[in-house]
């Protein structure tokens, strides 16, 4: 039987096991997140600005983010390294820039292979675990996801079909999109999101792809007269998280972390884009842009003038020792099992 000092002892030393653990669960941690858009776009104000509200309030305060807009920290392009360092906690990266980062990931920028942001974001999550999570090596995916269908806006011509976008120079946001509108006739032009307004109007691009939320956020309507509906690429982006700031957290803010994020978040950012096509359309109709909606039939001669893109992007990639014809046909039967709806081409 155990003396009443004993007992004494016994507890003292099981608080000072125990001390760790509820320091931990005092202390408060602040995380920086970096990303490349303006405050006004959805993405900040919206998904961003609640998730860090949420984040605090179940943590009773000892979680916060604090979040830095429009290239603050660094370039849209240096984004990955920052967080991959450690300069950053979080961080919202574009997978297409700078190219050839993500190989296997990259090939999803293909033309027409989805019609939606929520349909592109859940297949892209479950890539990850077979495909996509070697390929962010040093990093936490906390989501991926694909913004909605980039439309077609340009400054001075009317796009209907491949013909009509020869010698145009139009901004793109990754290389296979880049090949794309080269097949399509165009001149590409890798410029950074922020700079697209000024390089409109100083005419210097004749157009960009981009769905109608980037044209909303970055205020482009003033330099386009035509947005053609063509659908052509959806983009991927990833919101990633140092995993040596993930590992520094104690376990219920770790679990805080991963129950607000994966599958489930990023079908709702895929979903908020969607929804904010709408809003962007009326933006630009009511700034006098003339909105062209093609028919599946003009959608279609798209589609076959870039057909050959995926066997010499899939050829290249396997070169490479990558198992790029098996992601493709992973790709294909996953945006069927996510399909939105009925606008596709066969």
């Amino acid at each position: 039987m155990i003396s009443r000092s004993g007992q004494l002892f016994c507890c003292l030393l099981m608080g000072f096991a125990l001390m760790p653990e509820l320091v931990a669960q005092q202390e408060s941690f602040v995380l920086k997140l970096s990303h490349h858009a303006p405050p006004l776009h959805h993405q900040h104000s919206v998904t961003f600005a609640n998730w860090a509200a949420e984040l605090e309030a179940r943590s009773g305060g000892r979680l916060k983010v604090e979040i830095y807009p429009a290239q603050q920290l660094g370039r849209l392009s240096q984004q990955y390294n920052l967080v991959r360092r450690g300069d950053v906690d979080i961080a919202w990266i574009m997978h297409g820039l700078p190219s050839g980062r993500f190989p296997l990931l990259e090939l999803t920028h293909l033309p027409l292979l989805f019609e939606s942001g929520e349909q592109a974001s859940q297949v892209l999550m479950e890539l990850v675990p077979e495909y996509l999570a070697a390929e962010h090596k040093g990093v936490k995916i906390l989501y991926l996801f694909g913004h909605a269908p980039g439309v077609m806006h340009t400054s001075e011509r009317p796009v209907y079909r491949p013909e009509d976008m020869r010698g145009l120079r139009i901004r793109h946001p990754s290389s296979v999109i880049g090949d794309t509108l080269r097949a399509w006739g165009a001149s590409p032009a890798g410029i950074s999101p922020g700079e697209i307004a000024e390089n409109l109007n100083k005419g210097v691009i004749d157009g960009v792809v981009i769905p109608y939320d980037g044209v909303l956020s970055f205020r482009l309507a003033p330099y386009v007269a035509y947005s053609t509906e063509l659908l052509s690429y959806v983009n991927s982006f990833g919101v990633l998280m140092n995993q040596a700031s993930f590992d520094a957290l104690p376990a219920d803010l770790q679990l805080l972390i991963d129950a607000t994020t994966g599958m489930a978040a990023a079908r709702e950012v895929g979903a908020r884009w969607d929804a904010m096509e709408e809003p962007g359309r009326a933006y630009m109709r009511n700034n006098g842009v003339t909105i062209i909606e093609l028919t599946d039939e003009q959608r279609r001669v798209f589609a076959d003038a870039s057909k050959f893109l995926f066997e010499e992007r899939i050829a290249a990639a396997e070169a490479q020792g990558l198992p790029a014809r098996a992601f493709m046909e992973r790709v294909r039967e996953l945006a069927v099992k996510y399909r939105p709806g009925s606008r596709s081409i066969e």
